[in-house]
């Protein structure tokens, strides 16, 4: 099953038409992802790019990669980076509480899958390369873990350290001793079951105290995708900079993504599409690491770092490439300037702001990857399923309009006409009685007593049997509006995706870690709609 692009929620115009119409949109594109002659094309030019700092930098990986517990397969996909006609596949994310959403899985699998399928098609080695997005500075946004508790309710826990300095890069968060309780919290939240306890004791190993939160999370991930071979990236590690020092030196001399996306947003404008990124001038791509993450803005030839007003040439500033933090309109030029990238996988909000790259792509003398659309599912478990047939409901209607499907349920099981019924029901007895009373009375007086003792335990009887009824239908009334309002929060939690809102561990500690494989057989290549996936 699927659902409809167009019933997606939150999807921008862009998202819509490059999921649905992607022709419409290949201007700000560079090639259609359907066509597999597009990827042959980006090979050619990909592998072209001087990258004299590989064996250097496969260095870099095979440490970042062993410290966070990779396999050997992980170790052997690095070592394969050697070859000048290997590619790979990249995506990327922010380093999310315990993995943060689905989604952040699901572009990993998607990732993987598609690189095993273009190293068949283009006949090299193209590797899965995960880009952990460490050095973002807004912990808010890395901080939640949304799942549906055992009383079959959306929750969430959140991770607030003690003390986090502004503008901090997530790199630099240590993790506390109050994890240690969080995830205790998360595991009581849950049902018990045979595989829980496996999943939570190899949680509290990858989150535990004194680790740096992005570590926490790449040693998570790697857990989970240990049979998968995907290389991880630490972005934050300051030792890969200086081979990309060149492409910082022209953003700051030249302002080449101010000029680059100003003229392609113009041309989004009137197009009718909206600009994911906003353009600054006078701001470079560039945030300066110095006691925080900090903005900087072009004053003549020089630039003024923003929170002290400290005034830097571009040779103090290039001096230290460490200190220097791509923002997310140069982030993926890193990425490609580092990997020889064939195909770059993103969700909605990020094929939107790929749309404004590819002038910067051209500018710096890079190739663009082609942008593949990464998979995106709503999980159906059998309890939803059953609670869907009882009430008529399909999956579809529930995630397009998850409000409208619940009233248009509870208005059916209302009987609002009940209440009415009985009503007449009485009054009409109360009438026919009167008349037999009076009938009775006139021919025998002495009965008039017992005519009304016998009377009033009709009418007696009558309340109590409608007092039952109505009791037992309110009763089937708060069972069946309890039920939808569990097939609402696991299929639309917060009116959202559940890709957008739940985390992945509910669901291991349900089906324990084989769930993987099961999503990992559901993503299919070639296939761009939002499946409806039945466990």
């Amino acid at each position: 099953m699927t659902l409809a692009i167009e019933k997606i929620p939150g999807l921008s115009k862009l998202a819509t038409d490059y999921l649905g119409n992607p022709e419409k949109v290949q201007l700000f594109f560079n090639g259609d992802y359907r066509q597999w002659d597009n990827y042959k094309r980006v090979t050619g030019q990909a592998v072209k790019t001087p990258r004299p700092f590989m064996p250097e930098f496969i260095e870099i990986l095979l440490e970042q990669n062993k410290t966070f517990g990779c396999p050997q397969s992980t170790l052997e996909h690095i070592a394969a980076l050697r070859r000048p006609d290997t590619l790979v596949v990249a995506t990327g994310q922010q380093t999310g509480l315990f993995s943060g959403p689905l989604y952040t899985i699901y572009k990993a699998l998607t990732t993987i899958k598609l690189a095993r399928e273009l190293s068949g098609r283009l006949g090299v080695n193209v590797l899965p390369v995960f880009y952990l997005v460490s050095e973002d500075h807004d912990f808010v946004e890395v901080s939640d873990c949304g799942f549906i508790d055992k009383e079959n309710k959306y929750s969430s826990l959140h991770y607030q350290p003690d003390v986090l300095a502004e503008r901090i890069p997530v790199a630099q968060v240590i993790l506390e001793e109050k994890i240690t309780n969080l995830i205790s919290q998360f595991a009581d939240s849950l049902t018990d079951s045979e595989f829980k306890s496996g999943i939570f004791s190899a949680l509290r190993e990858c989150y535990a105290p004194g680790i740096a939160y992005h570590t926490a999370f790449a040693r998570w991930f790697t857990r989970l995708f240990a049979g998968y071979g995907i290389i991880l990236f630490d972005a934050a590690d300051p030792r890969y900079k200086p081979f990309v020092a060149p492409v910082f030196a022209r953003e700051l001399q030249e302002n080449i993504t101010v000029a680059a996306m100003r003229q392609t947003g113009a041309e989004l404008e009137q197009a009718g599409y909206h600009q994911q990124l906003a353009v600054q001038p006078g701001r470079p791509a560039l945030f300066l690491l110095k006691n925080g993450r900090h903005s900087l803005e072009q004053q003549g030839a020089d630039y003024k770092l923003l929170s002290t007003g400290e005034i830097l040439t571009i040779a103090e500033l290039l001096q230290t490439p460490q200190n220097l933090s791509p923002k997310a309109a140069l982030r993926p030029l890193i990425q490609d300037t580092l990997f020889p990238t064939v195909a770059y996988v993103g969700g909605p909000g990020e094929i939107a702001y790929w749309a404004q790259l590819r002038r910067v792509y051209t500018a710096l003398n890079l190739t663009m990857p082609v942008v593949y659309p990464r998979a995106a599912f709503t999980l159906v478990e059998p309890k939803i399923q059953r609670h869907l047939q009882r009430f008529a409901l399909t999956p579809q209607e529930c995630i397009a309009d998850p409000q409208g499907a619940a009233e248009r349920v509870m208005r059916a099981l209302l009987p609002t006409d009940m209440t009415q019924q009985f009503e007449t029901l009485k009054s009409n007895l109360q009438r026919d009685l009167q008349t037999v009373r009076d009938k009775i009375t006139a021919t025998e007086p002495t009965l008039q007593p017992v005519v009304d003792k016998t009377l009033l335990n009709i009418t007696g009887q009558l309340e109590g049997l409608e007092n039952k009824v109505m009791k037992a239908v309110e009763q089937r009334g708060d069972v069946a509006a309890g039920q939808v309002r569990t097939v609402m929060e696991n299929l639309a939690p917060g009116q959202s995706l559940q890709e957008r809102k739940l985390n992945i561990t509910p669901y291991l500690v349900k089906y324990d870690w084989s769930f993987l494989e099961v999503l990992y057989q559901a993503v299919e290549i070639g296939s761009f709609k939002h499946k409806l996936l039945e466990l």
